[in-house]
């Protein structure tokens, strides 16, 4: 299993996790302060952000207990959309020992029948799997760098009318709480270092009765470059993906609660429900 980076810390007004964490890496060097500033500014802000936050009707630190399926409509969305996720040890995101269980076979995602002229792969099928092969295009692409800018350009692409606005997402707060942390400017790239996600792991937290409304999440490692000295964390996103048209769009409503971001393949990934991905 692939190593991971940081997790979605939820915004002021959107769901929290409470729970949320970041690895710190312990390397030498200058160079790799710099790394470790990013990571480590996560975990010291989550609080800042967590601590006061109204989240959903319930126990925000209690496991989600959606069902699979849960009716139809509005109000059946926000309820999947809003429930909250399970409680996450301190720093279940840094590189620690895997497990030796798993929470179900791996999940096949398809792949893309668009890639060019678009900002996100897109042209999955109409499938459980076609949504969370679409949320971790979108995730993937908007990570690139671990700009806020560049997330809100590849989130809003995939949204449809009515979504949660891009700042009002998990992500974007952790982003750029990360680069405040790190000195970095708000956006744009740093001389030296290079930022990606990759997915290694996903979850369905529920559907709607015809399976056209999903809410997802997406569990992959985050790797900072800074010259050469690298440090890596396990980075988890979670959105609301409603099927329009041929398409997967980021779907109209509230956000989801903020993914759990745990090293992937550990034991607090497998016991939340994360699975291994295949293409």
């Amino acid at each position: 299993m692939g190593g991971a980076a940081g997790s979605p810390l939820a915004p002021r007004d959107a769901p929290s996790s409470g729970g949320r964490t970041r690895a710190l890496a312990i390397l030498g060097g200058v160079a790799v302060l710099v790394l470790a500033a990013i990571v480590w500014g996560v975990i010291s802000l989550i609080g800042l952000f967590t601590a006061d936050e109204p989240g959903p009707v319930g126990d925000p630190g209690a496991a989600a207990t959606a069902p699979p399926t849960s009716g139809s409509g509005s109000e059946a969305e926000a309820a999947l959309a809003r429930a909250p996720m399970p409680p996450v040890p301190a720093q279940a995101s840094m590189p620690h020992t895997l497990s030796t269980r798993s929470a179900g076979p791996p999940i096949t995602l398809p792949q893309p029948t668009q890639v060019s002229g678009v900002p996100v792969p897109t042209g999955f099928p109409d499938t459980p799997e076609g949504a969370l092969a679409q949320l971790a295009e979108l995730t993937k692409a908007g990570m690139a760098g671990a700009d806020p800018q560049v997330w809100a350009q590849a989130y809003t692409a995939m949204a449809e009318p009515g979504a949660a606005p891009p700042e009002a997402t998990p992500i974007n707060n952790e982003l750029v709480a990360m680069r405040r942390s790190a000195n970095m400017a708000p956006t744009g790239p740093r001389a030296g270092m290079s930022l990606s996600w990759s997915p290694t792991s996903a979850l369905v937290k529920g559907s709607t009765d015809d399976g056209s409304y999903v809410v997802g999440c997406v569990l992959g490692e985050m790797v900072a470059d800074y010259k050469g000295r690298v440090a890596n964390a396990g980075w988890g996103n979670c959105l609301p993906m409603r099927r329009v048209g041929d398409q997967w769009r980021v779907a109209s409503g509230p956000t989801a609660w903020a993914g759990p971001s745990l090293w992937p393949g550990s034991d607090e990934a497998v016991s939340v429900g994360y699975r291994d991905i295949t293409r």
